[in-house]
């Protein structure tokens, strides 16, 4: 898994002429970035707590959520017990 590859995936979907082209030939667009299975299943059914889990930025997964027309209720439930990651890649931080 890399975090990389999928921030830089939800990152640039964000525009709407790469959005465009997403949605006009999602295999095809996604064939472009180096990301698993289930980093590939997460993005398709806009699964925010796995893309949180996998270390999306918080930034970048609010526009996510916007363009997948997430409503702030179901984003919020989503995240329910999530905290921010450790930066040292540790996994989540509860403190």
């Amino acid at each position: 898994m890399s975090r990389y590859a999928v921030n830089k995936l939800v990152h640039e979907i964000q525009f709407p002429e790469k959005r465009e082209r997403y949605r006009a030939d999602e295999a095809a667009f996604l064939a472009g970035y180096d990301l698993t299975e289930e980093e590939l299943a997460a993005v398709q059914s806009a699964d925010i707590r796995t893309l949180w889990e996998m270390g999306v930025n918080p930034y970048l997964l609010r526009v996510f959520q916007l363009w997948n027309r997430i409503s702030d209720a179901d984003f919020t439930a989503a995240l329910e017990g999530c905290a921010f990651l450790d930066p040292a890649g540790g996994g989540r931080d509860n403190g």
